[in-house]
């Protein structure tokens, strides 16, 4: 999962957090029975934590897509990576299936 489609899709994914406000905007303010601030509170804070999963996916890809961080396999970037800051070799993250 390291092609250029695979991030634009990350990308569009990401978008989805506005969609997802707008969702909660219409639904509080159109519904018959307003949300309790309650609600809301937890409504927002769900959206939020969808949204940091949805941005920790898109940097995995970028990362992926751009062999960075622990993705690195170019010799060179690796050699410069210990000469500057004394890493020998990337941490491997587990492959998703």
């Amino acid at each position: 999962m390291n092609t250029r489609i695979d991030l634009e899709q990350a990308i569009m994914v990401a978008w989805q957090t506005a969609d997802d406000i707008e969702l909660l905007y219409k639904h509080h303010g159109d519904h018959p029975k307003p949300m309790t601030e309650d609600e809301v509170g937890n409504a927002l804070w769900g959206i939020k934590m969808l949204h940091d999963m949805r941005m920790e996916a898109l940097m995995d890809t970028y990362s992926r897509k751009f062999e960075l961080d622990q993705y690195c396999t170019d010799p060179d970037k690796l050699a410069a990576r210990e000469a500057l800051f004394g890493i020998s070799k990337p941490t491997k993250k587990k492959e998703k299936k």
